[in-house]
């Protein structure tokens, strides 16, 4: 592939090498194309059972490549070093340089190879990670002394609690910087304060004891005062769209597969991809389970997502903070980890980091810790083990003392909705809070299907090319429509701050925390009726029922706009005016019927319901019903309120939600979108009824293969085809089999590694042979201690390895040498010292990768098996000066056109027999992103994590979940 991410266009010459060729199982030599010859012991025997052709190389027009692959690859294009503090790593080893050149690079990657950076779209290798991780420890325990202890024992246990404490300030001074501005902004649709303008409305009405009188509206004519609000609140949101497309990437499409992860098209493979838009939510559910969207954390992005956010939520349209908040959140953690390599040069251990950052993302948008763990566990992180739910907890807690430092609503409290509920629930309470339950579930599973079809309308129609001016349109639309009614016209936390409220009193008493606005009041003043007729409700019960649809719909189409919206609280407030309209209902039944037995319990002359508390169940029912969510709700509405004697209630709505969207839809709205934007997500979490039993069943079996002893295939040109085919196929995520003449499995080159190792190459003839098997690169070696040769695989046994292979070779050279030489042979071979001294002076010991596959050390073999006299004669040279007691391996930078040092020497395999259960935990518990099928060591076929992801797609469109 070229630097734009486009295939190259094949070469002349591959037609040639294209043609199928078949394996043989009986000789290391290709037969002339025809069908197999029979009576093949090792491997024909795989290739019949399974009826597999093992073809050497694929045309990329053939059969086998028209079928969609279920998670295209998408690969960015914008390479703008767009990081701060240290620029991003692009195109350059994922692996540490430092080990490039060093004798013990195999013991450290354990025939793992060496890894190139991730490219964006592309899944992490957990258990590459993991293998860095502990040669990180071992390295570290190595060092000795004083400066060993301090660095074991103190400095790098503490780097991770420094870091979550890092993110959790910056996370609480961002959210303050967030809620003071999106309240200062969104009073300027309607006036100033005379006393400071940098004074929002809230706190410049609590400065004066008379209502309001600092604040000066900019019209008092009802017509201009709706036009101003409008056009204030269009010039907010087209600011806030504008950045958004502005920064914008553009990223490149397979030719056979779409993802719906783009929108706007610009050609038939490049896309655009809005990482400032939307909730963020999915993506860092996505980037937590492993998988990689290069600059989605970046610098950029939280620029935009934090003034876009600020400007949109003030706009007054049907957009929360709290989804992008865990953006924002997530990538102060993201840049954070590059202060210390540990995390940042480990993408398993920076996701722990990122999952702390997202709980402190929910826990500074509600002040709510707990609620902000609860929630990263339950909704958000993939894996979660103990360590990093201490270190979230302490992330979420210190991002919310800092909030409460910072005091962005002058109130000096932490809660945000406080109530000061005084009466306790009755019995038959709860078939009203059930009620609102299935309506939250209802609800939720209406707007999953609503927004997905809005979405996908969005994509295939005229309105994904032009995202500025829908959402110039809908913000125009719902100002100008939300005006008239109260509360429509206030801003979402209001209204759902006064929706939870308890009506005062007392005679001439304000709403706790009122901030004492003329909108405010005139709430406030509606909210609370006194009477017993329904005449007396009718006013209320109209304006919140228009109120309720008027949320609802535009929350469908406001969702998924080019602009940083979230979900959480435009879900809360649609319930909560549910919840208010059945608790105003209620009010009035008790009040009208105070005789009735079923309000026995109820006090004479008395309020028996308070309304506020119904709005609390339905906020949290609804959210439940969209987003599957239910412990972590609970925790954030008891968080969020700070009143605890209502949390069964809450409980019941809750669960009921639950259970009805559940029925009508399966998926939350997170995983509706994930799905939407084609990245791949490992759902551990539903029970899957497999359809198919064995490995054998799900592999793909037309990957193309790369056999060792083809050389004449394995050129840069003809490898660099190939990688332009797979690449095309929607694949790149992927890699090739590593195999031999007679099919059996030697190893795996991952596309990543190999387009890295391809680029290296760049100087060299395009004909010249690239080699994957050089037996130097596979030995066990040491570095330090160079008595410490392991018993299997030694140079020892390499040596008399070859030296048979020699002699095989050779009828001539056939006698035995006399016992008293392989004696002094194998003494000479068993003292390390003397065997890597000679080898770092010998230079022709070095392997020429231009001679082809022939033995390195045949000659040095040979040498040392000669007769006494004849070593004599042919003394080894003597050691350099410098001599490291290390072994000379092949240097790094001058073998370009040796890819053993990339290539995987212990492929994860399995049987073809396999149980599909076998398959389903190793690809979610060890994190793996292929499984080769190899049958007595013969390769069949290989198992993609992300096609193993479209076949659980498949069965839950079928229905057999549980």
């Amino acid at each position: 592939m070229d630097d734009s991410g486009a295939p190259r266009p094949q070469p002349a010459g591959e037609a040639n090498s294209a043609a199928p060729r078949r394996w043989s199982a009986d000789a290391d030599h290709p037969h002339p194309p025809g069908p197999p010859r029979p009576g093949s012991s090792d491997g024909t025997g795989a290739t019949a059972r399974y009826g597999l052709s093992r073809t050497r190389s694929q045309h990329a027009g053939s059969a086998s490549h028209d079928q969609p692959v279920p998670f295209p690859m998408l690969r960015a294009e914008d390479e703008t070093p767009t990081s701060w503090l240290i620029p991003r790593v692009r195109s350059v080893l994922y692996d540490s340089e430092t080990l490039l050149g060093a004798a013990h690079l195999g013991r450290r990657n354990k025939g793992k190879g060496i890894r190139a950076w991730y490219t964006s779209y592309t899944t992490i290798d957990w258990l590459h990670d993991d293998i860095r991780e502990q040669a990180r420890l071992r390295a570290l325990r190595a060092i000795g002394g004083s400066r060993g202890w301090w660095l074991n024992n103190i400095w790098d246990p503490v780097q991770g609690w420094l870091l979550v404490v890092l993110v959790g300030l910056l996370c609480g001074l961002f959210a303050g910087f967030i809620s003071e501005w999106t309240e200062l902004l969104a009073g300027w649709k309607t006036g100033y304060c005379r006393a400071d303008w940098r004074l929002s409305k809230p706190i410049c009405c609590r400065l004066s004891a008379a209502e309001c009188e600092h604040w000066h509206a900019w019209e008092p004519n009802v017509p201009r005062s709706r036009a101003v609000f409008a056009m204030v609140g269009v010039a907010y949101t087209l600011v806030s769209a504008l950045l958004v497309v502005r920064s914008a990437t553009r990223v490149t499409v397979a030719n056979r597969g779409v993802s719906s992860s783009v929108e706007t098209s610009m050609s038939p493979t490049v896309k655009m991809a809005y990482y400032g838009a939307g909730s963020g939510i999915p993506e860092v559910k996505s980037i937590l389970a492993g998988f990689v969207i290069h600059g989605f954390l970046g610098v950029r992005i939280l620029m935009v997502k934090t003034f876009g956010l600020i400007l949109c939520c003030a706009s007054g349209i049907m957009a929360g903070k709290e989804g992008p908040m865990v953006q924002i959140a997530s990538s102060l953690g993201n840049i954070s980890t590059r202060i210390f390599d540990k995390y940042y040069k480990n993408e398993a251990k920076k996701r722990e980091i990122i999952s702390a950052a997202a709980a402190a993302g929910v826990s500074v948008a509600f002040g709510a810790p707990i609620g902000g763990v609860l929630f990263s566990l339950e909704e958000v992180s993939y894996f979660f083990p103990n360590k990093t739910m201490l270190r979230s907890l302490t992330c979420a807690l210190v991002a919310a003392l800092m909030l409460k430092a910072y005091d962005p609503f002058g109130t000096g409290k932490l809660v945000l909705f406080q109530t000061t509920y005084d009466m306790d629930y009755h019995w038959f309470e709860m078939l009203a809070f059930a009620i609102i339950g299935v309506f939250g579930g209802l609800y939720g599973a209406l707007f999953c299907r609503l927004n997905m079809a809005v979405n996908r309308l969005r994509k295939n129609s005229w309105l994904g090319r032009y995202p500025i001016a829908e959402v110039v349109a809908i913000t125009a639309i719902t100002l100008t429509v939300s005006y008239r009614n109260p509360f429509t016209r206030i801003g979402l936390g209001e209204l759902v701050g006064s929706l939870f409220q308890e009506c005062p009193t007392g005679p001439g008493a304000r709403l706790p925390g009122s901030g004492g606005s003329s909108d405010e009041d005139t709430v406030e003043r509606l909210l609370c009726v006194a009477g017993s007729r329904l005449s007396d409700y009718t006013p209320l019960l109209s304006l919140l029922t228009l109120a309720l649809f008027n949320r609802a719909f535009f929350a469908i189409v406001t969702f998924g706009m080019k602009v940083p919206t979230g979900l959480v609280l435009p879900s809360m407030s649609i319930g909560a005016v549910f919840g208010r309209i059945v608790g105003t209902y209620m009010e009035y039944l008790t009040r009208a019927n105070a005789q009735s037995p079923l309000f026995a319990q109820c006090p004479p002359d008395s309020r028996c319901v308070i309304p506020g508390i119904y709005a609390l169940v339905g906020a949290g029912a609804t959210l439940t019903g969209a987003t599957h969510t239910t412990i972590a709700v609970v925790a954030i509405l008891m968080e969020l309120t700070g009143n605890l004697i209502y949390t069964l209630p809450v409980l019941v709505g809750v669960m009921t939600a639950r259970w009805i969207a559940e029925y009508f839809s399966p998926s939350g709205i997170y995983d509706m979108l994930l799905e939407h934007a084609g990245h791949p997500y490992f759902d551990t979490k539903t029970q899957y009824i497999h359809t198919r039993r064995t490995a054998a069943e799900l592999m793909q079996t037309d990957l193309e293969t790369i056999c060792v002893d083809y050389e004449n295939e394995n050129s840069v040109v003809l490898l660099s085809a190939r990688l332009a085919r797979i690449s095309e196929r929607g694949l790149a995520d992927g890699g090739f089999p590593i195999v031999n003449a007679r099919g059996c499995l030697l190893g795996w080159i991952a596309c990543t590694e190999l387009e890295f190792a391809l680029a290296r190459c760049s100087a060299l003839d395009p004909n010249t042979a690239c080699f994957l098997d050089n037996p130097l690169w596979q030995m066990d070696y040491v570095a330090h201690n160079p008595t410490a040769i392991p018993h299997f695989r030694t140079p020892a046994d390499y040596l008399r390895r070859q030296n048979n292979d020699s002699r095989a070779a050779q009828p001539d050279a056939q006698a035995p040498l006399p016992r008293s030489a392989w004696a002094t042979a194998l003494a000479n071979l068993h003292r390390p010292w003397t065997w890597m001294r000679w080898r770092a002076a010998d230079p022709a010991a070095q392997p020429l990768l231009g001679r082809g596959r022939a033995p390195a050390a045949t000659r040095d073999a040979d040498e040392m098996a000669q007769s006494p006299a004849a070593s004599a004669s042919h003394p080894s040279p003597k050691p350099a000066q410098n001599n490291t007691n290390t072994i000379a391996v092949p240097c790094f930078q001058e073998r370009p056109n040796d890819f053993t040092p990339f290539v995987d020497q212990t492929p994860l395999t399995i049987s073809p027999s396999s149980p599909i259960e076998l398959v389903a935990n190793l690809l979610s518990r060890l994190g793996v992103s292929y499984l080769c099928v190899a049958d007595k060591g013969v390769y069949c076929g290989v198992i993609f994590k992300k096609a193993y992801i479209g076949y659980l797609k498949e069965l839950e469109e079928a229905g057999y979940v549980r």
